[in-house]
């Protein structure tokens, strides 16, 4: 059994040594209101620019009129603030939600460490704020920095990085939604120091600046990812066109940002056990957590190596493929269904719905391809939805392969864990088990 342990960051030197010699009285310090400090936060500075998107700028004293407008809201969509932004929400209304609501944010986790549910995140710590302090150190987020979000505000990754930047006085832009021309508009015309994304967000940008950028060069200082794995190749490109350091963030809902390129953060302890990467955070409320499959080096960096369960990532969206087929096959006139995962250029994986229908009655309608996929996206949300369904007529056998006990073929190279492997797609018959 492998077992190593890093402890993440601690003083060292003469100040530690004094640290250690002083008394050592308890320090109890008070918990942040992040709505209430954002709020006088921006009040200070009413006239400065906090964001910038396609409608144009965003100063203080209008994010706080948007504020104020939030709050005297009667809907329901009104009074229920983050959680009820649909997906595609624009950082004006993350902002406006989070400085109008209560203490509580209320977000749905990743799933990383168990089955997706609500998660709740009240004032923060001072654990939890060094924590976030070192975060924003490591990946040169900075007071007066102007930095660019191509991560949706409504998704930890997104949110993380525009609360960040709110707190710190860094004018935000919001790429996040836009066509691509559009993009590569707004940042040369803004002209970012700090560009945040998933890496297929980085990708599409990437390309679209190679093929709409005119030729003129941007040099961006930072390009921080985060929320799925980075490949070497796509940061050595992010590094070579945009002439900055690429940072890669690793962390779940659940526990918080844990690493920048592969070093714990403050207050961070992870440890390796039989393969598995264990957590324990200021966001994790004394507990530990398994998150994903990997190992910790001799020299203390931490290598993520897979996931640790049958959640699938595409695009940094994680799903469970189990829990989308049982609720294909309960859909009236389905008689069976299966999901494959398969490699997909842009995204590093997508997945395919097949669905055999039933024998239908005379007077029935059968369902539809996007109404199957209108049924997932209401009950298990947008990340669970197939990108592509095929619809085949009663009887038919679906075209995907089976092994001996109807499971699918193991993913060649990779362990029993992995979403997929290089020898092919995954294959998640209905009779996979919820995890």
């Amino acid at each position: 059994m492998r077992h190593r342990t890093t402890a993440g960051l601690r003083g060292s030197g003469r100040a530690a040594r004094a640290r250690a010699s002083l008394p050592r009285a308890p320090l109890v310090l008070p918990a942040l209101d992040v709505g209430a400090a954002l709020r006088a936060r921006v009040g200070a500075r009413p006239r400065a620019v906090v964001l910038v998107d396609r409608h144009g700028t965003l100063t203080g004293g209008e994010l706080l009129d948007l504020v104020r407008l939030h709050r005297s809201g009667t809907a329901t969509a009104d009074r229920a603030g983050l959680a009820a932004l649909p997906a595609e929400a624009s950082l004006r209304q993350v902002l406006a939600a989070v400085l109008a609501g209560p203490e509580m944010l209320e977000l749905r986790s990743s799933g990383s460490t168990g089955a997706p549910r609500p998660q709740r995140r009240g004032p923060l710590s001072p654990a939890q704020l060094l924590s976030l302090v070192d975060l924003a150190r490591r990946i040169g987020l900075r007071p007066g920095r102007v930095t660019a979000c191509a991560a949706p505000g409504v998704h930890g990754h997104g949110l993380v990085a525009t609360l960040g930047a709110l707190a710190l006085g860094a004018p935000l832009v919001d790429l996040t939604h836009l066509p691509a021309a559009e993009s590569v508009a707004l940042l040369h015309r803004t002209s970012p120091a700090l560009l945040t994304g998933v890496p297929v967000h980085l990708a599409d940008l990437l390309r679209a600046d190679r093929k709409l950028g005119g030729g003129r060069p941007l040099a961006i200082d930072r390009v921080v990812a985060g929320s799925d794995a980075l490949s070497p190749v796509l940061r050595a490109d992010l590094a070579r066109h945009f002439r900055a350091r690429v940072h890669d963030v690793y962390g779940t809902t659940e526990t918080g940002s844990l690493c920048v390129d592969g070093r714990p953060l403050h207050g961070v302890h992870l440890r390796e056990l039989d393969g598995l990467l264990c957590a324990r955070t200021p966001f994790t409320g004394g507990r530990e957590l398994v998150t994903d499959r990997g190992e910790i080096t001799a020299d203390g960096r931490v290598r993520v190596l897979g996931r640790a369960d049958g959640s699938v990532s595409s695009g940094g969206m994680l799903h469970d493929p189990a829990a989308t087929v049982r609720l294909l096959r309960s859909a009236p006139g389905v008689a069976s269904a299966r999901l494959q995962v398969v490699p997909d250029a842009r995204f590093g994986v997508r997945t395919l719905a097949e669905v055999v229908l039933a024998p239908a009655a005379a007077d029935a309608v059968p369902p539809s391809a996007e109404e199957l996929r209108t049924l997932v996206r209401d009950r298990l949300g947008a990340a669970a939805v197939p990108r592509e369904v095929r619809i085949l007529p009663p009887g038919a056998a679906s075209a995907a392969p089976s092994g001996p006990d109807g499971e699918g073929p193991a993913p060649s190279g990779e362990g029993p864990s992995a979403p997929w492997g290089p020898g092919g797609p995954m294959d998640v018959p209905l009779s996979s088990p919820g995890r």
